[in-house]
């Protein structure tokens, strides 16, 4: 498994709530299709759900700002 992988899945984690909610709930589900270590697993399951959270809502306010911004 690479690192742009788990990259990829703690950021869709952070911009999807469904994604994140199910990977939170039932991430054997969430890692369905994808060529994860047991080791990377447990680093993903021991996540902390509320930081990541904070963290999208944090970016979502980031976003919102920007695109005011630009419209």
């Amino acid at each position: 498994m690479t690192r742009q992988v788990v990259q990829s899945l703690i950021g869709r984690a952070v911009m999807d709530q469904t994604f994140r909610e199910l990977l939170f709930s039932d991430p054997d589900k969430a890692f369905e299709g994808l060529d994860l270590t047991q080791e990377e697993k447990t680093l993903l399951r021991n996540l902390d759900p509320n930081e990541v959270a904070d963290f999208a809502g944090k970016l979502d306010e980031r976003i919102t700002k920007v695109k005011m911004r630009m419209g």
